[in-house]
């Protein structure tokens, strides 16, 4: 092994996108603490680079990692993924030329292993799958997928996946319950799979203060008496707009001066035609938008989180990193059980949440009372945090991953 390792990090997310902050970098950085030299070739969206460039590049002074940027390309479906490809494929020589071999090509979701499995063939590199889901039943089962055009898209990414496994030189799954998953297929002995869950950068999810809570609050028009039911995160698809207005409508029953906020990026008056659909008071829903750097804020102002995928085969290799970014912030959660390796953590961490034992208004019940009966202890659940979530933790793994690669 050489003095100073390279990797090659290949990601279809966008380092401008908060994922890629959050998920890649953050990593990538304190690897380069740890003895690594990484180069992340990332696709982004045209927007957000323009917005994002310069604050991605800040965030690399003084860390031996590079950053390549291509363009993501959204429309026409399919097409526009063989595009970025082809790009990626281009740019990957061109890194090769430039700056020599890559000892590892670590290809983060489904694209970029095809492009990881040609590094292996061509330049001898060693390959790692970093899977982050399942990612094709992802698709199918939000609906995205659904149009008889995507049937044969479905069956060559599940064909893939397959190969991903095999041809992989080692797998990273987020969760057990996936590592298992993909031993019952036959795709890889679990020993060959690591589990590594999305962590949680510390110094950017600071602990509970109770001045931020009562000064988002105000912001807000929230009485500080008044239970918030917070959800951080997108909606649609595989996350349940209505599972999440269905257990807010359950907690006006037990609590009728409760507050529904919403941390996402969602259109307003989307959500309002939700609400209505619900016959939830709009004055009941305030919703807000953060910056990567600004989630905290609106996380301490919540009394119970909420992590709201559809109950579905993917949700297997769901690892929430909202959970992380809840307990460290002090905020306990409500989820349906079955999600990922979720039930295993409520055992493990009782005070960190309730399990939703079914998707109905009863199950919802015995989750919320659960939760409203007991007094949150941030401190805890912070502990909690830091015992499962500790991005320390995740780049230790991921160090020892490559050093068993490169041996």
């Amino acid at each position: 092994m050489s003095a100073k390792p390279r990797v090659l990090y290949l990601s279809y997310d966008g380092m401008t996108d908060p994922l890629g902050q959050s998920q890649v970098l953050s990593y990538q950085r304190k690897l380069s603490q740890q003895g690594f030299s990484s180069h992340i070739l990332s696709f982004d969206k045209p927007d957000l680079y323009a917005k994002g460039k310069d604050a991605v590049l800040k965030s690399l002074e003084g860390y031996d990692v590079t950053w390549h940027s291509l363009p993501y390309t959204k429309s026409p479906p399919v097409l526009s993924t063989l595009k970025d490809i082809s790009a990626g494929w281009s740019k990957i020589q061109a890194l090769y030329k430039q700056y020599g071999h890559f000892d590892i090509v670590h290809c983060r979701g489904y694209i970029t292993p095809i492009l990881g499995r040609r590094c292996k063939k061509k330049y001898g590199s060693k390959f790692i799958f970093d899977m982050r889901g399942w990612w094709p039943d992802e698709k199918l089962e939000s609906g995205l997928w659904n149009s008889p055009v995507y049937k044969p898209v479905y069956k060559y990414y599940k064909h893939l996946e397959r190969q991903f496994f095999q041809d992989s030189d080692y797998s990273i799954s987020l969760t057990v319950a996936g590592q298992v998953e993909a031993e019952r297929l036959g795709y890889k002995k679990k020993e060959q799979i690591g589990v590594i869950p999305t962590c949680v950068d510390f110094s950017v999810f600071p602990p509970f203060s109770e001045t931020t809570r009562n000064e988002v609050r105000n912001e807000l028009n929230i009485q500080s008496d008044a239970k918030v039911l917070l959800y951080s995160g997108s909606l649609g698809g595989n996350y349940g707009t209505d599972i999440l207005l269905e257990i807010f409508r359950e907690m006006l029953l037990l609590e009728p001066n409760a507050i529904l906020l919403v941390l996402s990026r969602t259109d307003r008056s989307v959500l309002d035609a939700e609400l209505a659909l619900f016959n939830i008071p709009l004055d009941k829903v305030r919703l807000a938008s953060a910056n990567y750097n600004g989630v905290y804020r609106y996380l301490m102002a919540g009394d119970i989180g909420t992590i709201v995928y559809k109950p579905t085969y993917s949700v297997i290799g769901r690892s929430p990193t909202k959970l992380g970014e809840y307990w460290a912030c002090g905020l306990p959660a409500v989820a349906l059980s079955g999600v990922g390796d979720l039930d295993y953590l409520i055992e493990t961490y009782p005070e960190g949440g309730a399990l939703i034992p079914q998707a109905d208004a009863a199950g919802y019940q015995v989750a919320l009372k659960a939760l409203l009966a007991k007094t949150s202890n941030p401190d805890l659940l912070r502990k909690y945090a830091y015992d499962y979530y500790d991005l320390e933790q995740g780049v230790l793994r991921y160090k020892s991953f490559y050093q068993a690669l490169l041996k």
